[in-house]
């Protein structure tokens, strides 16, 4: 895989799941019968949209996230009322056409099944009793309820039809279920995540921990370098010392610092003798030891599907595992609190302004993580990493979303925590449980987090363009 390529599917694979992300908010609210009139990847522009149902689908132009509009969650959202209400009044002919048009809009609007559009609108008409239409509002109303079956739950067809958006606001419903609607969409990353590292992990052979005989590197300039030993060698044999495990034959090494040894590896079929001389290093338990400088091949195995779905989950113990899910979220979340403490913010700040040398461990926009998954992507293998990289990113988002400050959906998280908590306590006293969180309140919190937001795109940003990092 190019550099290119890894980008672009790096790119396609982020855009993806900000939809799956969305696709969580709005199939939670339509099951849960809010009314989500929007839905929409990226921001900015408008470039597409389509109406199916009373849902508005759509692509914008700048693709860093995207929304899902449910009624409710706004002040100045408008409020549907029953379909005979929505209505324009009917006194002569041409106001009687007008109302045919509105009721044909109306009835697409509020996604009314074709066939079921068909029925009330030709009942209707055999229902007009008088070429004046003076009673079309009550045909209507009769039509409706010959024709609707009955209502099963709130934001059914027969619902929208009969009271309109009564009942299907945010606010309206239980707060179980608004934490539903808010919940399910960072969760769908924690799915993302699960499924990728699954998949590395049933797809691809995993280090058990142990070593094998296969040199994957030489260092330059070292005694196997300046022996003749070479990537892809086997080591078979260290003087008398022969073994197929690795370990006893680097102990063998470690055993002569300094002294001249014969090593015996294979090479495309052929045993061939080296002499070499491991080179004297002092551990850091005082223990003098040799090296050659040679790195070999981890030893690898198959997962069976149950160990590929555990690990997963808990991380394999292998020390070159991808890791798990719930091991990704440790790391992430000491990384949040790392990045977003005002220590974190100064250290960005500083080496945005070029005072500092960047971090390589720090943070990075989409830009450089999508410049990381190219990097990878180029090498030998590479695959399995680029979607280990995903699933990371996908957990970060996770936890990311649920930080519990508007605008994140932690925030309206938060916000029904508040609400449920303080009517709690206003029924235990014998009142009215009302209580709601003023918009304003939340607009206090959300602008200084939006600006400490804007400060980490733009310093992450600006580093990924001037000083990206490189693996």
């Amino acid at each position: 895989m190019s550099a290119t390529v890894g980008i672009v599917a790096f790119v396609a694979s982020i855009v993806l799941a900000i939809v799956i992300h969305e696709a969580g908010h709005l199939v939670s609210a339509k099951l849960t019968g809010m009314r989500a009139d929007r839905f929409f990847v990226g921001f900015g522009p408008t470039l597409w949209s389509t109406r199916r149902g009373e849902t508005e689908y759509g692509l914008k132009a700048v693709l860093l996230g995207g929304y899902v509009r449910i009624i409710g969650m706004g002040d100045d959202d408008e409020l549907q009322p029953p379909l005979v209400d929505a209505l324009p009044v009917v006194r002569d002919e041409e106001d009687a056409r007008r109302w045919w048009s509105a009721l044909d809009a109306e009835l697409a609007h509020r996604g009314t099944p074709i066939e079921l559009a068909h029925r009330i609108r030709d009942t209707t008409r055999g229902l007009t009793p008088a070429p004046e239409h003076v009673a079309l509002r009550d045909a209507l109303e009769r039509a409706l309820h010959l024709e609707l079956p009955a209502s099963t739950r709130v934001g059914d067809v027969t619902h929208r039809l009969l009271r309109g958006d009564e009942g299907r606001r945010y606010a309206d419903r239980p707060a179980w279920q608004r934490v539903a609607v808010v919940a399910l969409g960072p969760f769908t990353h924690l799915i993302i995540a699960f499924v990728l590292l699954a998949t590395v992990l049933a797809a691809w052979p995993q280090p058990t921990g142990g070593l094998t005989g296969s040199v994957a590197f030489v260092r330059e300039g070292s005694p196997a370098d300046r022996a003749g030993i070479a990537a892809g060698d086997v080591l078979v044999a260290v003087d008398d010392v022969t073994s197929e495990d690795f370990l006893v034959l680097r102990d063998a090494l470690r055993e002569r610092p300094g002294v001249a040894t014969i090593l015996a590896v294979e090479r495309a079929g052929e045993r061939l003798l080296l002499d070499v001389v491991p080179e004297p290093v002092v551990t850091d338990d005082g223990v003098q030891i040799g090296v050659i400088g040679i790195a070999t091949e981890p030893e690898l195995r198959d997962l069976g599907l149950g160990e590929a779905v555990v690990g997963a989950a808990v991380g394999e113990p292998g020390p070159g595992s991808p890791g798990g899910v719930l091991p990704m979220v440790e790391e992430s979340v000491a990384g949040l609190v790392r990045i977003l403490s005002p220590s974190g913010l100064s250290d960005l700040v500083a080496q945005a302004l070029g005072r500092e040398e960047r971090a390589p461990d720090g943070a990075v926009s989409l830009v450089g993580a999508a410049s990381l998954a190219g990097q990878v992507g180029a090498r030998e293998g590479g695959l399995p990493v680029v979607l280990t990289l995903l699933a990371a990113i996908n957990v970060f988002f996770f936890l990311f979303n649920l930080l519990p400050l508007p605008p994140f959906d932690g925030g309206h998280l938060a916000v029904v925590a508040v609400e449920s908590a303080v009517n709690g306590v206003r029924r235990l006293r014998g009142r009215v449980a009302d209580y709601r969180v003023r918009p304003e309140a939340i607009a206090a919190i959300a602008i200084p987090v939006i600006a400490v937001l804007a400060l980490l795109l733009v310093t992450t940003l600006w580093l990924d363009l001037t000083d990206p990092i490189r693996l």
